[in-house]
């Protein structure tokens, strides 16, 4: 990416952020979309491979599949739940690496319990290989007046 388009993306996503769900200045900076499937319980963010996602050896850096896997879940937990989760705890394993194309992270419940729920997400490109694997484990976060 040509410097110019990405200060024109910095500053269009600075621009137009906002601390609510899908505009936050990372998701638009990294030009995450979101599609819910509201029959299977599903969020699904995906994002095109740019090279800032690069790490030294030019492929996407890990933590940004980590980073799309735990927006994809904590944005199913702001879909299908009435007050916030927050993580507790991740674990991604990592199956592929990947330099151009699309990012698709899918997340889906695994055990969607009151107090802490239980989520996977998958993590492909654009022709359907497994890039990454995360599992996440969150915790429901009810803010208490005092």
């Amino acid at each position: 990416m040509k410097k110019q388009e990405f200060l024109a993306l910095a500053e269009n996503a600075y621009d137009s952020y906002e601390l609510k769900p899908e505009s936050i200045f990372m998701f638009k900076l990294f030009q995450f979309a979101f599609e819910y499937n509201d029959e299977e319980k599903t969020c699904t963010v995906s994002a095109p491979v740019t090279d800032y996602m690069y790490n030294p050896s030019g492929i996407v850096h890990g933590g940004i599949l980590a980073f799309i896997a735990d927006t994809a879940m904590g944005h199913l937990n702001f879909r299908y739940k009435k007050v916030q989760y927050v993580t507790l705890e991740l674990k991604t394993s990592y199956f592929k690496a990947v330099s151009s194309g699309k990012l698709m992270a899918t997340a889906r419940y695994i055990k969607d319990g009151y107090n802490v729920c239980f989520i996977e997400c998958d993590v492909r490109n654009e022709k359907g290989d497994l890039l990454s694997r995360t599992n996440g484990t969150f915790y429901r976060y009810e803010k208490k007046n005092t």
